[in-house]
C-alpha cells in the first residue's frame, strides 16, 4: 500500500532566486530580466526594471523569524534556504509540516512586478520562462504533489489564451489571474474567449486574493465612476473586501449566465468575513436595482455559493463559523514560506483548529475539496518523497 493524500495545502508559494527560471528566456532578453543584488547588511534585493530595490523578507520567512528586509535565499553556506529550493526539496519540507501536496502560486516579484517592464517582449518571455521553469523543472518532480499555478501576462486576451494553452500543453493545469483576461482591471466583453478556451482545454483558475481593480473608485457615495457602476454599489460596506469586487463584475457582466460551469478558487482571503459579504451583496441588490434599472438572473449570493471557492490559512474563526459558512468550498493553506503562515507547524495548527469538531469538517477543508477542485484521485499512490 503506497502513500495517499491526507492533508492538501490550497496555498504554498514558489520562492526560488530568479536565475532558475530566467535562464528559459531567449538571449536576446536576458539582460532585461531580474536579478538578485546582494545586500551590505544580509540578504538580496530584486533589481527589475521600473521598479526600486525589492528586498527579500517577508516571502522568505521558512519557521522564521519574520524580516521586513535581510531575507535570504541561501543558507550560509550557499545550500538553498527553506522554500527557496526546488521541487524535492519542497516534497521534504511538506513532510516536515505534515502536508502531502500543495497548491504553489507563483511569487510575486515573478509575475506582478515584472509588469513594470517597458518593453512587452520582455514582460512575456518573462511570463513564459517563469511557466516553463514551473512545468519542466519544479513540478515535475511529482506533479501529483506539486499542483502549479501558472502566471497569464496582462498584454491582452490573445496573449493570455496562448499561455494558457502552452500551461496546459506542459502539464500545468492551474493559473493564477492578476489582471482580467483583458489585461485591465475591469470585466470586458473580450474576456469570454478566455473563459471559454479555460472551460474547453480544463484550466482550472486560482486567482490570490482576487484578480482585477480589488475595489471601485467612487466619485460620490454609491456611484462607481469606473466599468459597471452598479458592481462597484453592489460591494459598498464590503468593497475594501477582496474578491468582493471581482466577484460582482463577473456577476454584473452575466459571465455565470453565459458559462454556467465556469469556476474560480481565491486563496488566502480566509472566510470568517463571508457571512457578512454575502449579506450585504444581497442587502445592496434590493436596495439598488431599482434606480439602476438592472435584474440578475438570480442572487448574487447565490451565484457566489456556485461559482466561488475561497481560501483560508490563519483564520480558525472560519471553522467555529462552520454552520454559516460554505464548508464545502473552503480550502485551507500553509502559506509557506510566507510570513503569515504555519510552517513548521501546520499540523499543531490544523489539530488546535478541529480539536472536538466531527472529522467530517476538517477532511473536506484539507482534503475533499481540493480534490474536487482540481480533479485528484484520493484513491492513488503519489509521490514518494526523494531522499535528501
Amino acid at each position: 500500500m503506497g502513500r495517499k493524500y491526507q492533508v492538501i495545502s490550497g496555498d504554498g508559494h514558489v520562492e526560488t532566486p530568479p536565475e532558475s527560471w530566467v535562464k528559459y528566456m531567449p538571449e536576446e532578453h536576458r539582460e532585461r530580466a531580474p536579478r538578485l543584488i546582494h545586500l551590505p547588511k544580509g540578504g538580496e534585493a530584486w533589481m527589475i526594471e521600473g521598479q526600486p530595490l525589492i528586498p527579500n523578507g517577508q516571502n522568505i520567512t521558512g519557521r522564521g523569524p519574520v524580516r521586513t528586509e535581510g531575507g535570504s535565499y541561501f543558507n550560509p553556506d550557499g545550500s538553498a534556504a527553506e522554500g527557496a529550493g526546488g521541487g524535492a526539496q519542497r516534497l521534504r519540507e511538506q513532510d516536515i509540516d505534515g502536508l502531502d501536496a500543495e497548491v504553489l502560486f507563483p511569487p510575486i516579484f515573478a509575475s506582478r512586478a515584472i509588469e513594470s517592464i517597458a518593453d512587452k517582449d520582455v514582460y512575456r518571455a518573462l511570463i513564459r520562462a517563469y511557466n516553463t521553469f514551473l512545468a519542466k523543472d519544479y513540478c515535475a518532480v511529482a506533479p501529483d504533489r506539486l499542483i502549479g499555478n501558472g502566471v497569464v501576462p496582462t498584454t491582452g486576451i490573445d496573449d493570455a489564451i496562448a499561455e494558457i494553452e502552452f500551461l496546459i500543453d506542459n502539464g500545468i493545469r492551474s493559473v493564477s489571474l492578476h489582471m482580467f483576461p483583458n489585461g485591465s482591471g475591469f470585466s470586458k466583453p473580450e474576456d469570454d474567449a478566455f473563459w471559454k478556451r479555460s472551460l474547453e482545454i480544463g484550466m482550472k483558475i486560482s486567482p490570490h486574493f482576487g484578480f482585477g481593480q480589488f475595489s471601485p473608485d467612487m466619485s460620490s457615495v454609491g456611484i462607481g465612476v469606473t466599468a459597471d457602476p452598479f458592481a462597484g454599489t453592489l460591494v459598498q460596506r464590503v468593497s475594501g473586501q477582496p474578491p468582493m469586487y471581482t466577484m460582482s463584475q463577473l456577476i454584473c457582466a452575466g459571465v455565470f449566465d453565459r458559462f454556467p460551469d465556469l469556476e474560480f478558487y481565491f486563496a488566502e482571503v480566509n472566510a470568517s468575513w463571508l457571512p457578512w459579504g454575502l449579506f450585504v451583496i444581497d442587502d445592496n441588490y434590493e436596495i439598488f436595482r431599482g434606480p439602476f434599472n438592472r435584474k440578475l438572473d438570480r442572487k448574487p449570493s447565490e451565484y457566489i455559493l456556485d461559482h466561488f471557492w475561497f481560501g483560508i490559512i490563519r483564520d480558525p474563526r472560519a471553522v467555529e463559523m462552520r454552520d454559516h459558512l460554505p464548508f464545502d468550498r473552503l480550502m485551507f493553506g500553509s502559506d509557506f514560506p510566507h510570513s503569515v503562515g504555519t510552517y513548521p507547524n501546520t499540523k499543531t495548527f490544523l489539530g488546535q483548529c478541529f480539536d472536538g469538531i466531527d472529522d467530517n469538517f476538517r477532511k473536506q477543508m484539507i482534503l475533499t475539496n481540493p480534490a474536487n477542485y482540481y480533479g485528484l484521485d484520493l484513491d492513488a499512490d503519489i509521490t514518494e518523497t526523494p531522499a535528501a
